[in-house]
């Protein structure tokens, strides 16, 4: 019984060191990574509010680039900068999510300016979701 009691310590201390890696495990940067799709933000915001479904089904979890117009810049709660890309809508747009490294080239940028930058979506809530960004050159 003592034999199964420390086999069972051991293989929940290893479930625990495997978990609290997973948690810690830092997430990859998309600076090299290459975009599966390329495209406006017109045509993405325009693809999400004519066929949600469809368009989850294409991006969700993928790496894409989006070009188009910056709407707003602010920086959130968590230190991450917000960019809103302009489109179609009057309303809503693309919320990109820049991480803090980019904070100087964000600097750079101004309502108005043309924009390029590569990120993972996540879906639409009001605005098309992109998470991870980077702001490309």
């Amino acid at each position: 019984m003592i034999k199964l009691f420390k086999i069972g310590i051991v293989i929940a201390l290893l479930a625990g060191g495997y978990a609290w890696y997973l948690y810690n495990k830092p997430v990859a940067k998309l600076d090299n990574a290459d975009a599966e799709y390329s495209l406006n933000a017109d045509e993405l915001f325009r693809q999400f509010e004519n066929d949600e479904a469809a368009a989850n089904k294409k991006y969700l979890g993928k790496i894409i680039e989006v070009n188009g117009k910056v709407r707003d810049l602010s920086i959130g709660d968590n230190g991450e900068l917000n960019l809103i890309m302009a489109s179609e809508s009057d309303m809503f747009g693309i919320n990109c999510g820049i991480g803090n490294s980019s904070e100087m080239q964000y600097k750079n940028y101004k309502v108005g300016d043309s924009i390029l930058v590569k990120g993972e979506c996540t879906g639409i809530s009001m605005d098309v979701v992109l998470t991870r960004c980077v702001i490309v050159n």
